[in-house]
């Protein structure tokens, strides 16, 4: 149990290890205003306006539209933080964490870690490291590029275009001034957590393209959630939470 213990202590530590250098980078990212001047904000209503910020009336929807969506205010940094690294330690956090290491533990994967009592305490540590690492890579992304974390729910009544719309979200976002664009942070996040949680994978997991997958298995699992928050309100986060 000791060495579930120790593991399990390297797994957190790795993860934690970022956070603060990771912090700082965000920190230094926000720095720049957010704000315009009138005179800019002048210029700007006169320039075309970006893909996903409106849909003309006839016109074909664009790749990274994602219009007739709920709208809020937009996340601070701090918003952002609380959003990602804090509720890393919620009910959302330690849930996933048990479902991730109830899958390794019905597959034995990995191997090496057993099955038992030992092997879900080594399956958890490392689901909850490696979501942790994630959320903590998607703030640090998300202040530097200023898009917003959330998913925003549709505002239509067909459940085929909510459902689209649930899926799209995966990959497409709202930026901070409400324009919509690829969700860099969000992609890149996944996809460098996968590879960030091979330091503490054994051999039979710990390659590129077990990285690789644990990614499409995270966007998997963000495609659910969004899912989860289009259908279920109650799942939202309270500054979105309209029934329809």
């Amino acid at each position: 149990m000791r060495k579930v213990e120790s593991r399990f202590f390297a797994q957190s530590s790795a993860a934690a290890a970022l956070f603060g250098f990771l912090a700082f980078c965000s920190t230094v990212a926000a720095q720049s205003p957010q704000t315009q001047s009138s005179g800019d904000s002048a210029a700007q209503q006169t320039t075309p306006p970006r893909p996903g910020q409106t849909h003309e009336p006839g016109a074909p929807p664009q790749a990274l539209q994602i219009p007739n969506t709920e709208t809020a205010p937009p996340f601070t940094v701090r918003d952002k933080f609380d959003y990602r690294v804090v509720q890393s330690y919620g009910l959302r956090g330690f849930a996933g964490a048990a479902i991730s290491a109830a899958f390794g533990q019905g597959l034995d994967s990995p191997h090496e870690w057993g099955e038992g009592a030992e092997g879900f305490a080594e399956r958890y540590g490392s689901a909850f490291a490696g979501n942790f690492s994630r959320q903590t890579f998607a703030f640090v992304l998300e202040s530097a590029f200023r898009e917003d974390p959330r998913y925003f729910p549709s505002e239509d009544k067909s459940k085929k275009v909510r459902l689209l719309n649930a899926l799209k979200q995966v990959i497409v976002c709202k930026e901070d001034n409400g324009n919509a664009s690829f969700a860099y942070a969000r992609v890149f996040s996944d996809f460098g957590a996968g590879q960030f949680s091979n330091l503490w994978q054994p051999k039979s997991t710990g390659g590129v393209g077990n990285g690789i997958k644990r990614s499409f298995i995270g966007l998997g699992a963000d495609a659910a959630y969004n899912l989860m928050q289009e259908f279920f309100p109650f799942t939202r986060p309270i500054s979105l939470r309209h029934r329809h």
